[in-house]
């Protein structure tokens, strides 16, 4: 990363709506940025705004995938622009993906809200990766469009969108590679690596798809990030070894797969986006593993352990709070809450980045 502390994306911000502002008409200073007045979001964990907050069974642990109840990078970039997110639907925790936790079968019910982001999520395929609900029920990011439109037909012109995807795909590609999981479809253990790989395209170009889906359905703005190169985190760091590979794994998936995997998804998106207006692709991965590989540029002291202590009724960070976690200050000094998600410090590293992307099109309302 070339900018080396916080505090640097707000000027950056400022910059980038500044030059944007200027126009090509006689060197009149006329702000062509679209004014935020609402935001919708569509993705996976990573934007999750509290689908599994019933499932915490707890009123003040919203169940979004960081140490709760911080906010997540999404919720940063609402409040910038003076909007707030809320799930659009409840998830309950399911048997079959919560280790034993519950004996029930997970459930989903509406709620209305306008975060369609649910932990689990995959672009367009089933089974989706949720540890805690039911993954035929958790709505792949392409459902969770046709949900919105179903609802509400179009969107404004005026509403930001945000979508995310990938992470989980990849992720379906080493359960299946490497554990024999059928991610796919083919059967368990009859996942290829050139079967892998080319999932791993279909999904980019699947999410390509719902970008343009969302613009041809009245969309001005959209932010589009891609798949989290998840080597860098505490799970991967376990089970990328070469050790765990050697005795773990029916066919090796080393770290450098998750990589080559997350690099193809991300730029066959960023380049099956590139120059359609008013959308902008922001690299998500590329800030986090930007800070693994120098933290204490950002504040960071711990770039290898998750903050998160709870193991129960799961370990995951949706049922992770400040009462639960390594050290008082871990929210700030962590990167990692569970095993694969941001902290909210490491989530505000995200949002500042991201809304520096965003600043030379869209704009709050008081600007």
């Amino acid at each position: 990363m070339g900018l080396r502390t916080i505090g640097n994306w707000r000027h950056i911000f400022l910059a980038a709506a500044l030059i944007s502002g200027l126009a090509a008409c006689g060197g009149n200073d006329i702000d062509t940025r679209t004014t935020v007045r609402s935001i919708t979001v569509f993705g996976d964990s990573l934007s999750d705004v509290g689908t599994y907050q019933v499932a915490t069974g707890s009123s003040s642990n919203p169940g979004k995938f960081t140490i709760n109840p911080g906010t997540i990078w999404v919720d940063n970039i609402a409040s910038f622009y003076g909007l707030k997110l809320s799930p659009n639907r409840s998830l309950t925790m399911d048997k079959d993906a919560s280790g034993g936790a519950t004996t029930a079968v997970g459930t989903a019910t509406v709620i209305g809200g306008n975060g369609y982001a649910e932990g689990g999520a995959r672009v367009s395929q089933l089974p989706s990766e949720s540890g805690v609900g039911n993954n035929q029920l958790v709505a792949p990011v392409s459902q969770q469009v046709t949900n919105y439109l179903a609802a509400h037909g179009n969107f404004p012109g005026n509403e930001l969108v945000v979508i995310d995807g990938g992470t989980n795909d990849v992720y379906a590609q080493f359960d299946a590679v490497c554990w024999g999981g059928d991610d796919n479809g083919v059967g368990a253990g009859n996942t290829t690596m050139e079967t892998a790989t080319a999932a791993v395209a279909k999904a980019a170009n699947d999410l390509v798809a719902q970008v343009k889906r969302i613009k041809a359905s009245g969309a001005q703005i959209v932010l589009v990030s891609g798949a989290f190169d998840w080597s860098v985190s505490p799970f991967g760091r376990q089970y990328l070894t070469s050790a765990y590979q050697s005795t773990g794994c029916a066919t090796p998936v080393p770290a450098t797969q998750i990589t080559n995997w997350s690099t193809q998804f991300n730029s066959i998106v960023s380049q099956g986006v590139a120059g359609i207006p008013g959308v902008v692709f922001y690299n998500f991965s590329s800030t986090l593993t930007g800070i693994a590989a120098a933290p204490s540029s950002y504040g960071f002291t711990n770039v290898t352990d998750q903050a998160c202590t709870n193991q129960t009724p799961t370990n995951s960070a949706a049922f992770c709070t400040t009462s639960t976690i390594a050290s008082p200050d871990a929210a700030q000094t962590y990167l990692f809450s569970d095993a694969f998600h941001p902290t909210p410090h490491g989530h505000k590293v995200v949002s500042d980045a991201a809304l520096a992307a965003l600043g030379t099109v869209a704009k709050p309302i008081n600007q």
